[in-house]
């Protein structure tokens, strides 16, 4: 496993009575006792509009400070932070007061900002400098190999990375600017061997939420299988703990752990007969009472397998779930069918996919996809399926498929693949990846593979079928990194360029 190293910071004081500033950062090695620093609030014997005025580096996460004040009247402050090149973020205060907190998050790395605070018109009441910290070495190397700012959206990425090797792994997730650089991050300590999975950004609580894979040597280990964190990396919530190990266990989650918007968690879980492995989908609530379930093999046959090997027969991957309208929609890979369940009844809708309900109309010679991965269904009436299309070794190349389905006339039509093949940019993950629409009309794509000999990357496309956004992912001597799906988001931050 990568060690954790532990990165510790020197904050120092400079205050200058002619300009009200100061600075603090977080760069050195020695000061970690002095992550707090105190401004004095008396200047030429006045007292200050703006007092008491604190800076504290984030023991959680380098990139990020929290600054706290006392002000002599009642205000509704806002506070910009930037860069030397004018860009940064504005947070205004939620509520008045007279004393007041903010979290300065979003940084860059060994970066130098500016901190401006304002308490009314355009002129700044107090100037200060934080400079944040260093990386800790269990993120990932990449480097951004396509840029186009003007087509690319707005957003932060958030992920998370393992790795093939056992030693090499440690659970860390990032997020990832346009620029191509870390943002935010987070490590979570947990006994024996594990990595972060699904993960999920919860608008209303500004909030992660992330599922943990647990591996063979926490069996006998017991340990929350989920962590929800609020943006400075506290743990705000825990899933009970108990041991077990990631998919092989019976009570273990698999592929997908998501919060919904009645705050329940919808996830699956591994089905067994004899040696036939199934699927069941679960609804919890946040003490793991279940709320629903639907079992695969309940309403499809298992086949005959060898009794004497594993027989992984469908290899769910996801699913959806509207309970307002009493639907679930789930996708079985092995099979390559995308399922539309009535939650009242347990009854299957219909079924997409070569063997399924819909008649499918496309130029493609290959319309339906195969082997495919995290299918999101979305529109006015859900009408539009996309899904990240593997496909198989036989067929030999991945690539974006969306369908615009009539359940009406049973109509399945290809309004828009991407394979990258007219621009010399194909590709092919037999396992992983992800493909999320974007508010502009991008899609945003993980091509997660955990194959030594072929690159993981995640890329912005157009409709047009230009990517204009692209993260290599560097390997290691004997490892790389594995990416398994992202979640790109506007961050509650206002962008500013001073």
């Amino acid at each position: 496993m990568v060690s954790l190293f532990v990165v510790v910071f020197v904050l120092f004081l400079f205050l200058s009575c002619s300009n009200s500033t100061h600075s603090v950062s977080g760069d050195d090695d020695t000061a970690q006792k002095d992550s707090e620093v105190t401004v004095d609030d008396d200047v030429d014997g006045e007292v200050e509009k703006i007092y008491d005025i604190k800076i504290t580096q984030n023991e959680n996460n380098s990139l990020s400070c929290f600054l706290t004040f006392k002000t002599a009247d009642t205000a509704l402050p806002r506070i910009q932070y930037f860069m030397e090149d004018g860009r940064g973020y504005e947070i205004d205060a939620e509520t008045e007061g007279d004393e007041h907190s903010f979290f300065l998050w979003g940084m860059k790395a060994q970066t130098k900002y500016s901190i401006e605070i304002y308490l009314d018109g355009d002129e700044a009441a107090y100037v200060t400098e934080f400079t944040s910290g260093i990386l800790p070495d269990t993120v990932p190397e990449y480097e951004m190999t396509i840029k186009n700012t003007e087509k690319v959206s707005e957003g932060f990425l958030l992920l998370t990375t393992s790795a093939t090797k056992e030693e090499e792994v440690f659970p860390t997730a990032v997020m990832i600017d346009t620029d191509g650089d870390i943002v935010w991050y987070y490590e979570h300590d947990i006994p024996g061997f594990a990595s972060l999975g699904d993960m999920q950004y919860i608008e209303e609580t500004q909030t992660v939420l992330t599922a943990i894979v647990k591996g063979e040597n926490m069996a006998e280990i017991p340990a929350e299988e989920a962590v929800e964190i609020d943006l400075s990396g506290k743990i705000v919530w825990k899933s009970r703990e108990y041991p077990n190990v990631y998919y092989w266990d019976d009570e273990s989650w698999h592929h997908i752990y998501n919060r919904l918007p009645d705050d329940s968690i919808i996830r699956l879980r591994r089905d067994l007969t004899d040696t036939t492995i199934g699927d069941k989908i679960v609804n919890i609530d946040r003490n793991y009472n279940i709320l629903w379930e639907w079992r695969y093999q309940d309403h499809y046959k298992p086949p005959q397998c060898n009794p004497a090997t594993w027989c992984d027969w469908t290899h769910c991957n996801w699913v959806v779930m509207r309970k307002k309208e009493n639907i679930a929609y789930l996708n079985v890979r092995h099979l390559s069918r995308f399922h539309k369940i009535d939650m009242e009844t347990g009854e299957v809708i219909w079924t997409m996919g070569p063997d399924g309900d819909f008649t499918v109309i496309s130029d493609l010679q290959d319309p339906w996809f195969e082997w495919a991965h995290a299918p999101k269904v979305y529109g006015e009436n859900d009408e539009k399926v996309l899904l990240y299309d593997n496909g198989t070794v036989d067929r030999g190349y991945s690539r974006v498929i969306e369908y615009t389905i009539d359940e009406v006339n049973m109509v399945a039509t290809v309004n828009y693949v991407f394979d990258g093949k007219e621009t010399g940019q194909e590709w092919f993950t037999e396992a992983f990846g992800d493909a999320d629409p974007l508010p502009g009309g991008n899609i945003m794509v993980t091509a997660g593979t955990d194959d030594l000999e072929r690159p993981n990357k995640f890329f912005e496309v157009t409709r047009d079928g230009e990517i204009v956004w692209e993260l290599t992912f560097t390997d290691g001597e004997n490892w790389n990194s594995i990416l398994y799906n992202s979640y790109k988001f506007i961050p509650p931050l206002k962008k500013i360029e001073k």
